[in-house]
């Protein structure tokens, strides 16, 4: 057990290096974009006026603001998607798979995939859900469809199927953690009580993992906000959300602008969070049962 106390000279002298790393790679880059984007003038200087036009000009704008709906949307249906999936795997690796060596390797097989670049993974859908690609040869294939689907590639629809085979194991791993911290007793005792299986896990099981999933939830969130590659590869030129944006404005040179939406972005972000951490105390995933 550490001997070390809180709040005295030589915890602060511990947390100085994490706390000088995440000043210089996340405070001050953060300051910076909030800086940029009030910079008003013709030119990109240190010296510009600081104006809030950058905004006016962006919520003047109908479709912009309508990316921030479609952004939000897309993230709460992978949020739901991905946490029905996850929450399912994580019961079945641990409540079903008794050996250790089996659930593992269970376990890798999910995670090794999750290994490779984003960009990567989201190009690798493309030959399945292109007109001649798996997908639709499979559904012509079993009689579903008389003609190749167009709604997979270059559409929403892809994008979420993309989404959802990279994002569900963030929601899958936090749920694993505290399953298998919750003492099998206590669901024996109440199945004693008469509590049918369903009831067991309605008001005992759920309930002690809510922390993990609400932790998975918003590890989902802020992947999908922020995720601008499988929405450039699977949607093309037809689909964009916040993050490509962002993208836009930036290789447009437009560096303002690019602030302004990357400054809404983080605010969306928090706004999540901030509601995900009035659901439940996410402390408790790392108390001891």
């Amino acid at each position: 057990m550490s001997t070390i106390r809180e709040r005295s000279p030589a915890s602060y002298l511990l947390a100085a290096p994490a706390a000088s790393w995440m000043l210089a790679a996340v405070v001050v880059p953060t300051l910076l974009i909030v800086w940029v984007s009030f910079w008003g003038g013709r030119t990109f200087s240190p010296d510009s006026p600081l104006v809030v036009a950058n905004y006016a000009k962006f919520f003047a704008n109908k479709s912009y603001i309508g990316l921030i709906g479609d952004t939000v949307q897309q993230a709460v249906t992978l949020m739901v998607i991905s946490g029905v999936l996850g929450y399912g795997i994580a019961y079945f690796l641990v409540m079903k798979v008794e050996r250790p060596a089996l659930r593992l390797g269970i376990f890798l097989i999910l995670v090794v995939p999750f290994w490779t670049s984003a960009i990567i993974s989201s190009i690798a859908w493309i030959p399945f859900l292109g007109v001649n690609g798996v997908i639709n040869k499979l559904l012509m294939a079993l009689g579903l469809t008389s003609a190749p689907i167009e709604a997979f590639l270059y559409s929403r629809t892809g994008i979420t199927m993309a989404q959802v085979s990279l994002y569900t194991l963030l929601a899958t791993g936090p749920v694993v953690y505290m399953l298998g911290n919750i003492p099998a007793r206590l669901r024996e005792a109440a199945m004693m009580l008469g509590a049918t299986p369903l009831q067991v896990f309605w008001r005992v099981t759920f309930p002690l993992t809510l922390p993990g999933v609400v932790i998975g939830q918003v590890l989902v969130f802020l992947n999908v906000m922020s995720d601008f590659a499988t929405v450039a590869a699977i949607g093309g030129n037809k689909q964009a959300l916040l993050g490509n944006l962002v993208l836009l404005f930036y290789e447009a040179g437009n560096i303002r602008y690019a602030s302004v939406v990357a400054v809404l972005l983080m605010i969306c972000m928090l706004i999540g969070v901030a509601i995900a951490l009035r659901v439940v105390d996410v402390r408790r995933l790392g108390e001891e049962r």
